[in-house]
């Protein structure tokens, strides 16, 4: 007799056994790769077979059983995996040009959400993009994120219109930049869709974009994730201050530089500030001080990571959302929301910010290896340990 087989139609192929406790009895789920046809359509399917010896389950004729569910595939990864969290990322996907005083690039891609995908997928997968490029944004530089567990399925495509472009010209100090050109083009009037896959979003990361635009992302969730975090800069307080302030009271974690935070604060002494930001909605703050490193705030909590010292900086584009993205990967890998976790996290995202200043672009977020984030990590811990005979 055949074994009864349920069938889950997918793009993905599960391996190996996971057991799976579901109130009065439990089963083994075999995960098989096979290919199998749905409504006359060839699709890559993963099958599984359900072993158990619990009489109350147990096929007649045999201890493989039918097991009749609609499930999506990641409910069924959920159950697999109870440590399998949804990321979601929000952000701009984008063409830039940069100059450094030790060099210039030509058009290459950038965007916050580019980076900050990049950088996560070290620590978790899958990644959920969210953002709109144009017909001119390459379908290599799409599938390169696919490779890397990024699903772009919230990613629109316009394929008449233009995607985001930036220029930038950086000082000697690598600190202060000024902005050449500027075209909006496809984020203009960007309207985002979360789709129903990305309704299981956990963890939320928001990177800088029109706090309305925010606003609608996190409205469309249809339950709150369990960690929402934000990044936004000063032109919004300058232009969208209402709806900045909106936005602030529907996050957990805001991100901004020493100055932003002035400049929202109204504050010079940088822990001042963060505590008035903190009235303002967020239950944690963290300024980035770019090559001097980033502080943490939480309610009386201060915790300050350093910036690693480098011999060579070639481009800081993208840094503060490369550090964004080892954050919050580090976070939705671990499921730990608490602060003691989160000081780990800042140091996750330092050691990834200090290798995106190395080339231009997302190049060496592209090639980067596990080995040569631990060899990093090993150096931010030499970094700041000492010894001290205390009197």
């Amino acid at each position: 007799m055949a074994a009864p087989v349920v069938s889950l139609t997918s793009t993905i192929s599960f391996h190996g056994l996971k057991l799976l406790c579901h109130k009065k009895y439990q089963v083994l789920y075999r995960f098989q790769k096979e290919i199998v046809s749905v409504n006359q359509h060839s699709q890559a399917s993963s099958s599984f077979r359900l072993l158990s010896k619990n009489p109350l389950v147990s096929h007649p004729d045999s201890d493989i059983v039918r097991f009749s569910a609609a499930l999506s595939v990641e409910q069924v990864k959920k159950y697999l995996n109870p440590s399998f969290m949804s990321l979601v990322v929000v952000g701009s996907m984008a063409f830039d040009a940069i100059e450094t005083p030790f060099g210039k690039s030509d058009k290459i891609i950038g965007g916050a959400a580019t980076y900050i995908a990049y950088s996560a997928s070290n620590f978790t997968k899958p990644i959920k993009q969210i953002s709109v490029v144009g017909g001119d944004f390459p379908q290599s530089e799409l599938d390169a994120l696919t490779a890397r567990g990024v699903q772009l399925e919230g990613v629109q495509i316009k394929k008449d219109e233009k995607s985001f472009f930036w220029s930038g010209r950086y000082h000697m100090d690598m600190n202060t930049r000024d902005t050449l050109e500027t075209q909006l083009n496809v984020l203009e009037n960007f309207s985002p869709v979360v789709p129903e896959s990305y309704q299981d979003c956990e963890f939320l990361m928001l990177g800088n974009l029109v706090p309305a635009v925010q606003r609608s992302v996190i409205q469309q969730m249809k339950k709150r994730p369990k960690l929402i975090v934000m990044d936004t800069m000063n032109f919004w307080m300058e232009i969208a201050l209402a709806d900045l302030k909106d936005v602030l009271t529907m996050v957990d974690v805001l991100m901004v530089n020493d100055s932003e935070a002035r400049e929202l604060s109204h504050e010079y002494s940088l822990v001042k500030a963060a505590n008035k930001i903190l009235t303002m909605g967020p239950k944690y703050l963290i300024i980035k001080k770019g090559e001097h490193g980033a502080l943490l705030f939480h309610d009386n909590h201060v915790f300050f990571a350093p910036a690693l010292p480098l011999e060579d900086v070639f481009d800081p584009t993208g840094a503060g959302d490369t550090f964004a993205g080892g954050f919050i990967g580090h976070l939705a890998k671990t499921k730990d929301i608490s602060f003691d976790n989160m000081k780990t996290a800042i140091i996750m995202g330092s050691a990834m910010a200090s290798f995106c200043v190395e080339k231009f672009g997302t190049q060496r977020l592209i090639e980067i290896t596990r080995k040569e984030i631990d060899e990093r990590l090993g150096e931010f811990v030499e970094l700041v340990n000492f010894d001290i005979d205390l009197v």
